[in-house]
């Protein structure tokens, strides 16, 4: 904190007091108690990396159907097609892939939940 105290002069003078002392961090928590076991860690990070292309794939579809709708050229409204085409073959493939990758993580969560309570 600072603090304004005046000089018999009558100029200012500023002071730092010293910064009271802080508790210490509790220590971290160890990571398997954090995340579950590390199978369970792998499993939420394939679902979060899967389902984010997923969403990208959902923009990028937006885009071009955007892009398509206004489009004049009829080669580039070919081309958007096909290009629509190859992310709807993705997004249902890759929809596909995220609803197993969920079951399997569900799997683990559900162990994991378990073996707290059994603990």
């Amino acid at each position: 904190m600072s603090q304004h105290t005046k000089t018999p002069a009558g100029s200012s003078v500023i002071s730092r007091e010293p910064a009271p002392a802080r508790e210490p961090a509790a220590p971290p928590r160890p990571a398997q108690a954090r995340a579950g076991s590390p199978e369970l860690a792998r499993a939420l990070a394939e679902v979060k990396g899967q389902a984010q292309f997923v969403l990208y794939l959902a923009d990028q579809i937006e885009d071009s159907l955007q892009q398509l709708a206004a489009e004049t050229e009829p080669g580039h409204g070919a081309f958007l097609c096909k290009i629509l085409g190859m992310y709807s073959s993705q997004l249902e493939t890759k929809h596909q892939g995220l609803g197993d990758k969920i079951s399997e993580t569900c799997q683990e969560l559900y162990i994991t939940v378990r073996e707290f309570d059994a603990g």
